[in-house]
């Protein structure tokens, strides 16, 4: 019986080199399998999926692998907070994409973030940002946030912003790119 990271390894070997595919080194494949989904997202009858792992000392940020059917693989780095106090990172389907989830507990607060992912033209791309905190002690302290980068706003505890730029392709994410109302804490 093979464990999952065994299983991921030897996926990861078995998989065609392609143009346009990121360079995974057999380093990359000694990681901790977090959360896998599959799902049809580029629309050709096949099943793709989304891998978040975190990589052997890789330090406090899990990284996301999105294989295509057709053979083309997609990596963001840092793609979730995944090794720092109680922190956890999975994914969850939605109907176009998936979500990549991190959530936890710093000091006293509960906090839980996500990237929503969809396709386009069969490739991933970052349309919204998802942020939520409560702390016990302190509840005016916690808040709600949300951006749509493909409709160009957002809300922050009920208060709606604007949001430039659109949505992002998976490689090009960054933290970086999160809307100011969603930083503040």
């Amino acid at each position: 019986m093979l464990t999952r990271t065994a299983f991921l390894a030897l996926a990861l070997l078995l998989l065609p080199a392609r143009a346009g595919s990121s360079d995974l080194t057999p380093h990359d494949v000694l990681a901790t399998v977090l959360s896998v989904v599959r799902a049809d997202w580029d629309g050709d009858g096949l099943l793709d999926r989304a891998v978040l792992w975190q990589p052997q000392g890789g330090g406090e940020l899990a990284s996301l692998f999105v294989f295509s059917s057709k053979g083309t693989v997609y990596q963001l780095v840092g793609a979730a907070w995944s090794r720092l106090g109680d922190f956890e990172a999975w994914l969850e389907s939605t109907p176009a994409g998936f979500r990549v989830v991190s959530g936890g507990l710093a000091g006293g607060e509960r906090w839980r973030e996500a990237l929503v992912v969809d396709f386009a033209q069969g490739k991933p791309r970052v349309v919204g940002y998802d942020y939520r905190s409560y702390d016990p002690a302190e509840p005016a302290k916690g808040f709600v946030c949300s951006a749509d980068f493909s409709a160009g706003k957002g809300k922050r505890n009920g208060e709606s912003f604007a949001i430039s730029g659109g949505a992002v392709p998976l490689d090009k994410w960054s933290f970086s790119r999160i809307p100011a109302p969603c930083k503040a804490r």
